[in-house]
């Protein structure tokens, strides 16, 4: 597409990055404050997974690309409030960004009503930045007995975030902390709704180093689309 090249040869650089790391591992794009265009040009050159972390600005995006591709789907990796849930729902097929499990009971029921089944990842705290919020490891077991059975909801992994560094060697400490709970809480087959199969860590600043402690899915935005313009 005239005038995103660059985002073609962003994509591509990445995914050979990916190739040589772990060719298994999902790139997800995100989006937030892109154009609509910039979606449909990223589609145009192979991803079909996007991220988005403001509902209102997600919703009439989401809803242009829908009525001209199909077999896209959206997450939702921003914070979720209660009052939010149903927009969501209605919007977004993963809720990467689930903390507690009163929350994950609101989406199961909404879910329901609306004949959805939405993949939920457990949002991980495992930076101590007190802007960062989340479930601690320690009580992840004991949120995923919580919400194991309920029907509305897939627990498909877990999502995390290191703090923010220049030098992505910083992170990976926080990287093996999540890769080690994911593994932990996959062998001890929960059972019920659970299936652990997504590990979401990495972001255009430390993909890498996620990549190597193990994610299966990468969340870039800069890295593919350029810098952003916060207006």
């Amino acid at each position: 597409m005239s005038g995103f090249d660059y985002i073609k040869k962003n994509i591509d650089e990445i995914r050979k990055e990916i190739y040589v790391i772990n060719k298994n591992v999902k790139l997800l794009g995100v989006t937030k404050t892109f154009s609509k265009e910039a979606v449909e040009a990223a589609i145009q050159f192979g991803l079909n997974e996007f991220g988005e972390s403001k509902i209102q600005e997600a919703e009439t995006k989401i809803a242009g690309i829908k009525s001209s591709y199909s077999g896209i789907l959206w997450h939702f990796i921003g914070h979720l409030q209660g009052n939010k849930v149903r927009k969501v729902v209605e919007n977004f097929d993963v809720i990467e960004s689930c903390d507690s499990a009163a929350l994950m009971e609101k989406i199961s029921a909404v879910s329901l009503e609306a004949g959805k089944i939405i993949q939920c990842l457990l949002e991980i705290k495992v930076s101590p930045e007190g802007t960062k919020s989340g479930i601690l490891p320690e009580d992840a077991a004991t949120v995923i007995d919580g919400v194991k059975y309920f029907k509305g909801i897939k627990v498909a992994g877990i999502m995390a975030m290191a703090p923010y560094s220049d030098n992505p060697e910083n992170a990976r400490p926080y990287f093996k902390r999540a890769r080690k709970l994911f593994d932990d809480i996959k062998s001890s087959n929960p059972g019920g709704n659970v299936s652990m199969d997504i590990l979401s860590m990495g972001m255009s600043g430390d993909y890498k180093a996620a990549m190597e402690e193990g994610s299966t899915q990468v969340r870039i935005g800069t890295a593919i689309f350029g810098r952003r313009n916060y207006i």
